[in-house]
């Protein structure tokens, strides 16, 4: 049986299972946290006859096909319950899954791995407890909980205390003291200031401080060398790096590992047949398509096949970012994501090839061409990057032979690579799917 003892020095928990990867809170989703993760976070609400189930939100509504308050089902109910995975991004084909109870899921993962199960509120703690010593799980599973007054609960009932808090929360927060109180975990936002999350490492909890919730490696290093031990993350294959690199890849299959959105844009949806659908918004709509495992060589090539729903030629539409590090979150001209280039076809079919540079703020334009065919709305395109230690070459081949070159060497090496729509394209919609590194 695995137990807090065992952990590693710097761990990981997918959070809701790896809720950027799999539908949350399914066994679907702890299957698949388990193949990277050494903890695996679930969330827990009660029913009317006090069966705890594994649901985020108070309601049904977000994450199944359900309506109502959880508290409104009984068990009898509840197993005829089903996810809705197509509804946060999955795609329509995603298989409809069934909600478990905490029962079910103690069963299945108990004693594999590390859990840390969230009562959202006091009154599901003697339950939860209860399913825990009755397993025996005492020193493999954490009852999370925000609320430092239920701490002393989750240990007079004979478990494991596991406190989160936010970063508005920890600017008046006592770290020692809740320490002293019985937390044995101090799960810190990583968006609090460094000196917060270093006065948390100060308190030295007994299992040691986690930041949540983390969707980027550079989060993650800057977690761990602040003190952080643990890193919960919605992205458990991207974040840990332990999910193998592309070597060719196609999104017909889902979304999968290596998939991050960027900030504050909607989540492309995943339409049948591994389309990725970026719809008619003002902002920007990137996807993180992750470490691609070609792109680490001197010279590489990659393809993006994409359409457009409109032929207006005023306006940037479908690109591809390489970038050095996944420290960016959006693609726009104001916000250059790292050290990397950014390549463009846009409507009036001008090609276009930019170095963009963290330490100058800058994106400068080093190759422009007319392609000299005529755009076509809803005709499918390939951007084709082929990159070589000293050099960039991109071209739309269905539409011309004409090719932008940048004679440019200033950013190699391992590389992610980024997909989508400019900021400006608000009123027009971009599908891509195939996409390829040679």
């Amino acid at each position: 049986m695995v137990t807090f003892d065992g952990l590693p020095a710097v761990l990981y928990s997918a959070h809701r299972g790896g809720a950027g990867e799999v539908p949350e809170n399914t066994l679907e989703a702890l299957r698949a946290g388990a193949r990277w993760a050494e903890v695996l976070d679930l969330d827990t609400q009660v029913l009317g006859d006090g069966t705890p189930v594994l649901m985020h939100d108070a309601t049904v509504d977000r994450t199944t096909f359900g309506v109502g308050l959880v508290s409104d089902y009984n068990i009898a109910q509840w197993v005829q319950l089903r996810s809705d995975p197509a509804a946060w991004g999955f795609g329509p084909n995603s298989p409809m899954l069934a909600v478990p109870t905490v029962d079910q899921a103690l069963d299945a993962f108990g004693g594999r791995r590390v859990l840390t199960v969230e009562a959202k509120t006091s009154a599901g703690v003697p339950e939860l407890a209860a399913a825990i010593c009755d397993r025996g799980l005492q020193n493999s599973v954490l009852v999370n909980t925000n609320d430092p007054g239920t701490v002393a609960a989750i240990r007079a009932a004979g478990c494991r205390a596991h406190l989160w808090r936010s970063a508005a929360q920890m600017a008046s927060d006592d770290f020692a003291e809740l320490v002293a109180a019985g937390a044995d975990v101090l799960d810190v936002d990583i968006a609090a200031a460094d000196e917060l999350l270093g006065a948390a490492v100060a308190a030295c909890p007994p299992l040691g401080v986690w930041a949540h919730t983390i969707t980027r490696r550079v989060q993650r290093d800057r977690a761990v060398a602040l003190g952080c031990r643990g890193i919960v993350t919605d992205y458990p294959g991207y974040v840990t790096g332990r999910a193998p690199v592309r070597s060719s890849d196609s999104l017909a299959s889902g979304l999968g590992y290596g998939y991050v959105p960027s900030g504050s844009a909607p989540r492309p949806l995943l339409l049948a047949g591994g389309v990725l659908h970026f719809a008619s918004t003002g902002d920007t709509q990137v996807v993180l398509l992750g470490e691609l495992s070609p792109v680490s060589r001197p010279s590489f090539t990659v393809e993006a096949r994409f359409s457009l729903s409109s032929a207006d030629s005023t306006r940037p539409w479908f690109g591809l970012h390489l970038g050095l590090d996944d420290a960016g979150a959006v693609l726009k001209s104001s916000a250059i994501v790292h050290d990397g280039y950014t390549v463009q076809y846009t409507g009036g079919g001008n090609l276009a090839i930019y170095r963009d540079d963290v330490d100058t703020g800058t994106s400068t334009k080093v190759a422009s061409v007319a392609a000299g065919g005529t755009f076509k709305a809803d005709t499918a395109y390939t951007l084709r990057l082929t990159v070589s230690p000293t050099q960039l070459r991109l071209s739309v081949p269905e539409l011309s032979t004409a090719v932008a070159v940048a004679s440019d060497g200033a950013h190699r090496g391992p590389m992610s690579l980024y997909l989508g729509r400019a900021a400006s394209t608000a009123g027009i919609t971009a599908k891509a799917w195939d996409i390829n590194v040679i």
